[in-house]
């Protein structure tokens, strides 16, 4: 079953209420077009499931081979299953994987917003989110899709222009991903009065 946009803003309210629809639901569209099985193996094949079963035994035989594998609808890295103290058939559960992709999102805005307020910090947390890096999300290109895909939902009207990451070459460099020493901020704010959206409580 995909999940159509109003599905998986419904499931977010549910599953993630600590962070705005308006930044979950684009990230899971561009990360897995609403697919609750989709799996990426990084460096590797494409593969599809057709069931649980199929997708939990594709991503054990790819991870025991050395890959890193994404999982599930907000894709979910392998590599941070251990740390986030889940397995591969808890991340496929659709309400489990987002409760996880909330709390990658929260340690990766607690790290960007040492830097950068605003819609910046919101673009350096999905930089943070795909690569663990605060630039490396840019040169990809994955922070522009997850904008685009949030136009497209409709949670902004127009993608933002993205920071000029240049200007600040020392906190550029990749930021561990296994440190969660850092604790989400109470509120995490788009930081425009105007708009006046919550994004994380």
């Amino acid at each position: 079953m995909i999940y159509t946009v109003a599905a998986l803003t419904a499931l977010a309210q549910q599953c993630a209420p600590g962070v705005a629809t308006e930044a979950l639901v684009p990230l899971l569209v561009a990360e897995s077009q609403g697919n609750p099985l989709a799996i990426n193996v990084n460096k590797g094949p494409r593969v599809n499931a057709s069931n649980l079963a199929d997708a939990v035994a594709l991503v054990k035989r790819y991870v025991a081979a050395g890959h890193s594998v994404d999982i599930g609808l907000g894709q979910i890295n392998s590599r941070n299953l251990a740390r986030l103290g889940t397995t591969i058939e808890q991340t496929f559960d659709p309400c489990t994987n987002l409760g996880l992709a909330s709390r990658v999102l929260q340690e990766g805005y607690a790290r960007a917003s040492q830097h950068y307020t605003g819609l910046d910090a919101i673009s350096v947390t999905y930089s943070l989110y795909n690569t663990g890096s605060m630039s490396r999300g840019f040169r990809n290109g994955y922070v522009k899709r997850v904008w685009a895909a949030a136009a497209r939902v409709g949670a902004i009207e127009t993608p933002p222009a993205l920071p000029d990451l240049s200007s600040s070459p020392s906190i550029l460099t990749s930021m561990p991903q296994e440190d969660s020493s850092i604790e989400a901020p109470a509120q995490w704010v788009f930081g425009q009065a105007s708009t006046g959206i919550e994004v994380f409580q």
